[in-house]
């Protein structure tokens, strides 16, 4: 007989736990982000119209009412569990049809994530060319590392790396906003993620956040299921 699975739910809005992305340019900022990972796009302006190109077709649509999409109440657009296929200009004006901001987002899939661990000697993917017939290469764009996933005793800690492609005359671009419409078959075109060991990292107890009230809740799993997805409301790649 299977034992109960104990499940916890918080009790609390989780919108804190989401990346936020913002942009202080007049031009569109362009960033590359995982698929299936929430994020919010910032926008001052609580009449924001927010309008979404993908880059496979040019005009615009008015993004409301879909079940993905939720503009908060400050202006901002909340994207939920974003997909590859929304890819794409995101577009916020205000009422009177000036733009605000704009953002590019490469939503790369997470899917086909390439995962190394310094501590076992395995080798990120390496710099390689493209066959476009122009000089083009794929390198892979990493960001900082994470903190430290414990204090006071060993852990780990991640840092991600999103697939980027840079021609000999312009800066580098995500893969996909760089690619569009063209089609290349490369196994090197995909994001990765980096772990590795990191030791008598101190606590700072000045920084511990006080946990909310949890609500439990019992399930018990079905001897003819073979698979269970467990779903961790707070968990975020980004952190």
């Amino acid at each position: 007989m299977l034992a109960p699975l104990w499940l916890l739910t918080l009790s609390l809005p989780t919108l804190w736990t989401q990346i936020l992305i913002s942009c202080t340019s007049k031009s569109p900022c362009q960033q590359a982000l995982l698929s299936g990972n929430d994020v919010v796009l910032q926008c001052d302006q609580p009449r924001a119209l927010w309008y979404f190109s993908s880059i496979l077709e040019k005009e615009p649509v008015l993004l409301s009412y879909l079940s993905h999409v939720k503009k908060l109440p400050g202006g901002s657009l909340q994207l939920t569990n974003p997909q590859p296929t929304q890819t794409g200009l995101y577009h916020c004006q205000d009422p009177n049809s000036s733009r605000v901001v704009e953002y590019e987002i490469d939503f790369q899939d997470v899917s086909t994530l390439h995962i190394t661990h310094r501590g076992l000697g395995q080798a990120p993917l390496q710099q390689e060319s493209l066959p476009l017939g122009g000089g083009e290469v794929v390198f892979t764009h990493w960001e900082a590392w994470q903190d430290c996933n414990r204090c006071g005793e060993p852990g780990e800690r991640k840092r991600l790396g999103y697939c980027y492609i840079k021609d000999p005359q312009e800066k580098p671009v995500p893969c996909w906003l760089f690619l569009r419409a063209q089609t290349v078959r490369s196994s090197r075109l995909r994001p990765e993620l980096q772990v590795e060991a990191c030791l008598d990292v101190p606590c700072e107890h000045s920084k511990e956040v006080n946990q909310p009230y949890l609500a439990f809740d019992t399930y018990q799993l079905d001897k003819l299921n073979t698979h269970t997805w467990l779903t961790c409301p707070l968990a975020s790649i980004y952190r």
